[in-house]
C-alpha cells in the first residue's frame, strides 16, 4: 500500500485486491492517511494494483466514499480494470462518484 500527496490530491493506492484477506490492512491505512492529509480536497482511489473487489472491498469503497462526502471532499476512482469495472457497474458506483477504467487518463 502506498499513498501521495499532489497539490490537494490524496492518491490511496492499494496495490493489492481488496478482498476479506486483507482489507482490515487496507482499511487501517486508509484511515491513518485520511487522519494524517484530512486538509486535501480531494481523495484518489487508484485503482491499477486491484483486480479483484469482493463484498468487503465494496464496503470499504463505499466507506471511502461516504467519508469523502461527510468532509465535502471529491473522491473518485481511477485505474480500474475490467473486472474492477464489472463490480462498479454492478453497484453502481458511477452514479455515487467518477470511475474512470485503465487507460482513460
Amino acid at each position: 500500500m502506498n499513498s501521495r500527496i499532489e497539490n490537494q490530491t490524496l492518491y490511496l493506492m492499494p496495490e493489492a485486491d481488496l478482498v476479506a484477506s486483507c482489507i482490515e490492512k487496507h482499511r487501517d491505512y486508509f484511515v491513518e492517511q485520511l487522519k494524517k492529509n484530512s486538509d486535501v480536497t480531494e481523495i484518489i482511489l487508484d485503482a491499477n494494483g486491484v483486480e479483484t473487489v469482493d463484498s468487503l472491498g465494496v464496503n470499504l469503497i463505499i466507506g471511502l466514499y461516504r467519508q469523502a462526502a461527510s468532509e465535502t471532499k471529491v473522491f473518485e476512482i481511477i485505474g480500474a480494470g475490467k473486472k474492477f469495472i464489472k463490480v462498479a457497474d454492478f453497484f453502481r458506483f458511477s452514479s455515487l462518484f467518477k470511475i474512470e477504467a485503465q487507460g482513460e487518463l
